[in-house]
């Protein structure tokens, strides 16, 4: 296994090595081998990002890998060169992985196509097809502070349609036999084929909730035809301290980031003890730091 394009190419024995891995990470920092010294690895994202391009470059310097950070703007793409020349230029500059953030859905799957066996391949995000190593990082922080995955009750509120996180998560969970998940939002927000949906908050309709999973509203991947009400989503389902006690919220708070404060969520809240905010990012490293050691 050295390509990730998806949860669903995962197999249930990589999951778990993944987390044991990240935990030794965790327990024996600063402490690590460098599995990476000798071999490259190029960054490509085409979209802006923090939390995942920075755990990246980090993880892979920890590992000892030399790191490519290939940025689009200053490249021959803005002369005309077509993404498929870019990946085979890179491919000849001998590289020994990629990992790739891009906007189109599902590109994962043709790079895939053009990459030599020996080549290793991580998707960092892919328009709203999926985004694997957070989907990890995000169930490895719910691991720490829920008994026993598969009865952990989780609502995930928000932004589901175009949401990249959430496939991946919801494959994940299903491999680990999580059964009570719940999507919340406004209708145009949300999914036909992601049941059970909920678009109206009720009174205590969260009293028995481990996690409750907080997504922003994607406006950059919405169509001409889309739109929000700023004003109706900030009363019906902003994550506030009024809303927490209305449902009788008592669980933990989870976002992948980047977060929209006084949007989706206050600033009292999110930094409330609450929240995993910070710690889904510390473990974000540990994760991917797993993830590179194991594909290499």
């Amino acid at each position: 296994m050295n390509k990730i394009t998806s949860i669903n190419n995962l197999s249930i024995d990589f999951i778990n090595e993944t987390f044991n891995l990240a935990d030794k990470f965790k327990k024996s920092w600063p402490e690590r081998k460098k599995p990476g010294i000798g071999k490259t690895i190029c960054l490509l994202f085409f979209e802006p990002s923090t939390r995942t391009k920075l755990s990246f470059e980090h993880a892979a310097k920890l590992l000892g890998f030399n790191v490519i950070d290939f940025s689009p703007l200053t490249s021959a793409i803005e002369k005309g060169e077509s993404f498929e020349d870019t990946i085979e230029t890179l491919v000849a500059l001998k590289i020994d992985g990629l990992v790739v953030r891009h906007p189109k859905a599902g590109i994962s799957k043709e790079i895939v196509k053009l990459l030599p066996e020996n080549i290793f391949f991580i998707n960092a995000g892919d328009g709203n097809f999926e985004h694997p190593s957070q989907a990890l990082l995000d169930v490895f922080t719910m691991k720490e502070h829920v008994d026993d995955i598969s009865k952990m009750k989780i609502a995930i509120i928000g932004d589901v349609k175009h949401s990249r996180v959430i496939p991946s998560q919801k494959a994940l969970l299903a491999l680990l036999r999580c059964k009570e998940v719940c999507y919340v939002g406004p209708t145009d927000l949300l999914l036909e084929n992601y049941e059970p949906s909920k678009t109206k908050i009720n009174q205590d309709m969260f009293s028995d909730l481990d996690i409750l999973y907080v997504l922003r509203i994607q406006k950059e991947r919405f169509e001409q035809n889309e739109n929000v009400d700023k004003g109706s989503y900030i009363s019906e389902f902003q994550i506030n301290k009024k809303f927490l006690e209305f449902t009788n919220f008592n669980g933990m708070l989870m976002h992948p980031g980047p977060v929209n404060i006084d949007m989706e969520i206050t600033k009292e809240v999110a930094h409330s003890e609450q929240s995993l905010f910070l710690k889904q990012i510390e473990n974000g490293l540990y994760v991917r730091m797993a993830l590179l050691s194991l594909i290499i």
